[in-house]
């Protein structure tokens, strides 16, 4: 994988297996939070940690980027179960953000991941691996991740970081009794994306999930209404704004792409792949029109 003469290479490979080795080690249930700016190569990170552990345990890979998820389409955020060794399997859970961003949909992000953690404990996985967004260097986004692993208690806090960008985040939990903190060297190898291409990421993840879309009318009445809910009138519906129906627990059966909303009817129509109206008890709109995904 990694050129040996390269001490860089030799380093990063011996962090990532010292740290496996750890976790590995540890009884009970553990908590990975990795935390970083975009391309200083978290998901790969956090898809060889969840790959290695997940021989000598239940693992649960939780990604937190609404924009960039590997698990399911932008705006949401997910948990994949590893199902036997290096192997995703089982079934995924996703929680809509609203948004491709954090930036604005803190609270959303919040509950969200909190959520994802508190469901994959209840469903019996001993190590969750989170991987938070690339949302860590302006003041409102260090404060947010204060919040989130102030609130999880991660046993370990991994950081990918180039110089110093994230020591006043780090020194919040410096000396924590619970909590041990990992520096993880940044690869020269990591391929960074630039806007266009992470644009053309989420389209690419959109056009593959809605490519069995269809339209459905979906009753409002009895149902939860949330999020950035269009104005009142049909032909101010916002249409191809997302929508998502839920279920009792709050995460996503499908998500949806709005073609009218009458809110007087109590009546919505979605271009969404086929799911159980049934089993939706709540619906909640996004905030970002079509052209800006």
């Amino acid at each position: 994988m990694y050129l040996m003469d390269d001490p860089l290479a030799v380093s990063m490979e011996r962090s990532w297996d010292e740290l496996a080795a750890v976790v590995c080690d540890m009884p009970g249930e553990r908590l990975v939070y990795v935390v970083g700016a975009c391309n200083r190569g978290k998901t790969t990170f956090c898809r060889s940690l969840s790959r290695r552990l997940s021989s000598t345990a239940r693992v649960a890979y939780i990604d937190c980027d609404p924009g960039q998820s590997s698990i399911g389409p932008p705006t949401t955020i997910g948990m994949q179960g590893m199902t036997g060794p290096g192997e995703p399997g089982g079934a995924v859970l996703r929680y809509f953000i609203g948004s491709t961003s954090p930036r604005g949909h803190l609270l959303p992000c919040l509950s969200g991941t909190a959520k994802l953690v508190e469901k994959a404990r209840r469903l019996g996985f001993e190590v969750l691996v989170l991987d938070s967004s690339g949302f860590v260097l302006t003041d409102a986004a260090r404060e947010f991740q204060f919040h989130v692993i102030d609130l999880l208690q991660p046993d370990f806090l991994v950081a990918f970081q180039h110089g110093s960008e994230l020591e006043s985040l780090l020194a919040g939990f410096d000396g924590h009794p619970g909590i041990s903190i990992r520096h993880m060297p940044v690869s020269p190898k990591v391929r960074a994306r630039d806007m266009i291409q992470r644009r053309e990421y989420r389209r690419m993840m959109f056009n593959t999930y809605f490519k069995e879309a269809r339209s459905q009318k979906v009753s409002m009445k009895g149902r939860g209404v949330h999020g950035a809910v269009p104005a009142p009138g049909r032909h101010d519906a916002k249409e191809g704004l997302l929508a998502a129906a839920c279920d009792r627990e709050g995460f996503v059966l499908s998500l949806g792409m709005v073609e009218f909303h009458d809110p007087r009817r109590r009546m919505l129509s979605l271009l969404a792949p086929p799911f159980d109206q049934e089993a939706a008890v709540s619906i909640r709109f996004g905030s970002i029109p079509p052209e800006r995904r």
